[in-house]
């Protein structure tokens, strides 16, 4: 039994990790984009406007 729960965990793994990539990929184009108009990520969403 434990041998096929190893290829399961395995095999969930895999999957996950697949799964993600896209989403990894769409964070770092999007933080590349922010760190090209020299937006710092410690301004942590917040908006100010001036008068």
């Amino acid at each position: 039994m434990t041998p096929v729960l190893l290829i399961a965990r395995t095999c969930i793994i895999y999957w996950v990790n697949v799964w993600i990539v896209p989403v990894e990929y769409a964070f770092d184009m999007i933080e590349s984009e922010l760190a090209r108009r020299g937006i710092t990520p410690e301004g942590g969403g917040r908006l100010t406007h001036t008068a």
